[in-house]
């Protein structure tokens, strides 16, 4: 009897999965799935082509070769190295050589690496990603109130050093740096990175420092902003040593700032009849 009454059971079972399973399998089904799933698929190339369009306009297209960031990095230190022609020395040379040296140990050369076997194009995008993250971070931060985390305020600082040398890169290699694709873009990434410095102290000041009158991260912000713009309202004062060694910090990262964008200012000047235009642009 059990024997029967499994046997029953079993074809019990089967007859209704198997009916089940045919319903599912329906050609009519089927076909209704396959033209939803075409129909969002086309949406979907749409918004991404729209997208692309958006941020890259017709230079989708394009993809130029780039030689890999690793590598070329370490030609830039051999150059440096055994560099005839610029009559580098002392503290100058030294600190070239710190500088090519340095991107080894932040994550930036290697985004530009491996973003860099997709072109050129993709190499900029990733870098510019990687720039408006670090951007966000602070905010992130913020937001979370991680400000006190150790570990927050040792990677807010990793990565404020990573912008520092970048920028000083731009001045004291120069001359082993590809010229910009556009020097609007190199303007703009400037930028950024001040907005990124503002924010990253502004976690610095909250976090570790000792600041009078700060009461929260919008004083923290507002108080970055102020030292970096040097305008010193007085109503918030750094009363310990470490306090006052960031605001030296940021001091020196403003005089930076400003001297890169000067420098690509006027190396962008044309002077003709006692007046200027910029290269490539009007009076």
């Amino acid at each position: 009897m059990d024997i029967i009454f499994a046997a029953r059971l079993h074809n019990c079972f089967k007859r209704i999965f198997i009916r089940r399973f045919e319903s599912i399998l329906s050609k009519e089904r089927w076909h209704n799935i396959l033209d939803f799933y075409i129909h969002w698929f086309r949406w979907l190339l749409l918004v991404i082509k729209f997208f692309l369009k958006l941020i890259c306009s017709d230079l989708v297209s394009e993809k130029r070769f780039v030689h890999p960031a690793i590598k070329s990095q370490g030609w830039k230190v051999s150059k440096i190295w055994n560099e005839k022609t610029e009559k580098t020395f002392g503290i100058e040379r030294l600190l070239r050589l710190l500088l090519v040296i340095s991107a080894f140990v932040f994550p930036g050369l290697y985004v530009r690496h491996i973003s860099g076997y997709g072109g050129l194009l993709c190499r900029k995008l990733a870098t510019e990603f990687y720039v408006v993250v670090k951007l966000c971070f602070p905010l992130v931060v913020f937001s979370l109130e991680l400000q006190s985390n150790p570990f927050v305020l040792a990677l807010t600082g990793y990565l404020l050093v990573e912008t520092l040398l970048y920028l000083l890169g731009l001045i004291f290699l120069s001359d082993i740096y590809v010229s910009p694709i556009s020097n609007k873009r190199s303007y703009l990434m400037v930028m950024i990175n001040y907005v990124e410095i503002c924010l990253g102290f502004g976690v610095l000041y909250e976090g570790f420092a000792s600041i009078d009158g700060l009461k929260g991260s919008i004083d923290a912000i507002y108080f970055s902003f102020i030292t970096a713009t040097t305008i010193g309202y007085g109503d918030m004062l750094p009363n310990d040593l470490k306090s006052k060694v960031l605001v030296i910090t940021q001091s020196m990262y403003t005089l930076v700032l400003i001297g890169l964008v000067l420098t690509n200012f006027t190396s962008n000047i044309n002077y003709k009849n006692e007046t200027y235009k910029t290269k490539g642009g009007g009076e």
